[in-house]
């Protein structure tokens, strides 16, 4: 045989040996379990491959860090994080890593979030079949407590109950107490607000919440993902609502039903637009009622051109009315929405006799509304801080639809609940505190008064009204009687 031939043949199998590759094998010197609390957290496993390899966490809660890597005889460091959990349960997640056919698991476990420190932050909850107040307490309490005469303005009783500010001091109770601090602004111009809850579900990706109540109203709202709980308000008082919240696929979370009862809808849209009320639900003297969502009254709203008004043309607003003079604006808040500005310098018998090169101030202001209301447009009208201008056309409005005139002077009080800087003006914050939004002071005690002057023997105060709009403001009987067929029920 050939030598050269024979050499080779011997050659063969000893170069065949040295290129086998070695079996695959990984060896973790550290972090095979980790055990994580609801918080974020991280760790770190170390481990040698002599091949190339991969790490793949089993959950997306998970990530690691790097994702693969080369062989070598150095030790590798791996970074597994693992995100919040919002879940109230523990979860448990594995990373494989792989180096050919070897591997070798990691476990991760991660507490559950506790129920009550998740909801701490939420308003109390709402549970299906629940029968809850729509109004807020402090003002509910004034509202149900309190009956005011007819043609007597001498005596106010707001001014004994928990407010906006009476110059009283009271303990983080709301008791009464001369050793407590002054409370300037318990928000009891806003709405109660309540929860609803589900089960955590990070999984369940971004949730809509639909509410609806049985006068045809409904919204639809998002809710940030990986949220269990959603807080609703600006809930009509006396009404049957129904909520669902439903995950992305259509997977219904949690569904129900509620029954709200109270006097009055507050509106609360942004901290810095205030003292904000539906004119809704006050009861006729004939029997009818004032429909809810049709007009509201309140303080400044330029602040809600933030957010876009999304809540307030929730609620139905449609067109805001300024009544505001040198502070007013040229254009709405909100846009989108109708407007009108009269330029009022005052409220009162002032606003109600005087006017500007449109006509008298009451009629510009009224045909605004019928209008809007004739588009089904909701009405926001407003002055600085919603209480003597936008007090005098709160006193027309809900006198010209028949609501008995002791009824009107609660109604105008409740600004008394508003924070200090609405329910006491600027100029007023200096002791003694001076409150004018009483029915016993300023605009109140001047215009009803001016009203009843029109009243004839077996008539009523919308009576009078009424006859002030056709012979004083020149208002037609046409936009009365529309008005009228529009907000009541």
């Amino acid at each position: 045989m050939n030598k050269r031939l024979l050499t080779l043949i011997l050659i063969i199998p000893l170069l065949i040996c040295c290129n086998k590759q070695p079996d695959p094998q990984i060896d973790i010197s550290s972090g095979t379990e980790f055990s994580f609390t609801e918080e974020a957290g991280s760790g770190t496993v170390k481990f040698t491959s002599n091949t190339d390899w991969t790490a793949t966490p089993s959950e997306s809660w998970v990530t690691v860090s790097p994702t693969s890597g080369s062989a070598s005889d150095q030790s590798v460091t791996l970074t597994v994080a693992c995100e919040a959990n919002a879940d109230t349960e523990a979860r448990t997640a594995t990373v494989t890593i792989t180096a050919g056919g070897a591997t070798k698991t990691v476990t991760i476990t991660q507490d559950g979030a506790p129920a009550e420190d998740y909801y701490a932050k939420a308003a109390p909850e709402l549970k299906n079949g629940d029968r809850v107040l729509a109004t807020n307490r402090n003002v509910e309490k004034f509202l149900t407590e309190v009956t005011y005469p007819d043609k007597d303005w001498s005596y106010t009783k707001v001014l004994d109950y928990y407010g906006g500010f009476n110059a009283k001091t009271y303990d983080e109770n709301g008791n009464e107490d001369p050793n407590g601090q002054i409370v300037k602004n318990p928000n009891s111009d806003k709405p109660e607000s309540y929860s609803i809850r589900w089960k955590p579900n990070a999984a369940a990706g971004s949730l809509n919440l639909h509410l609806a109540d049985d006068t045809g109203w409904s919204q639809d709202q998002s809710v940030t993902e990986g949220k269990a709980y959603v807080d609703i308000t600006n809930l009509i008082p006396n009404a049957h609502y129904t909520y669902k919240v439903t995950a992305e696929d259509g997977t219904v979370i949690t569904e129900g039903a509620f029954d709200t009862y109270g006097h009055l809808h507050q509106a609360f849209f942004v901290k810095d637009c205030r003292n904000c009320r539906d004119l809704g639900g006050w009861k006729t003297l004939d029997g009818k009622m004032v429909k809810y969502r049709k007009l509201y009254r309140g303080g400044r709203m330029e602040k809600i051109a933030k957010s876009g008004g999304v809540e307030a043309k929730a609620q139905g607003i449609g067109a805001e009315l300024d009544l505001r003079n040198s502070d007013r604006l040229s254009y709405p808040a909100v846009s989108g929405l109708d407007f009108c500005a009269p330029g009022i310098e005052q409220g009162g018998k002032y606003m109600l006799q005087q006017g500007n090169a449109d006509g008298n101030f009451t009629k510009q202001c009224f045909e605004f509304v019928v209008n809007s209301l004739r588009q089904n447009k909701g009405v926001y009208f407003h002055c600085s801080l919603g209480r003597d201008r936008t007090g005098t056309l709160d006193i027309l409005l809900l006198g010209l639809l028949g609501v008995r005139e002791g009824d009107i002077s609660k109604a105008y009080e409740v600004t008394y609940f508003a924070p200090f800087s609405y329910s006491v003006s600027e100029g007023e914050q200096s002791q003694p505190y001076v409150f004018k939004n009483t029915r016993c002071a300023w605009v109140y005690s001047e215009v009803a008064p001016y009203f009843w002057e029109f009243v004839g023997d077996g008539e009523t105060f919308a009576d009078g009204v009424e006859k002030y709009l056709l012979t004083v403001a020149g208002v037609s009987q046409k936009d009365i009687d529309d008005f009228r067929s529009m907000m009541l029920e």
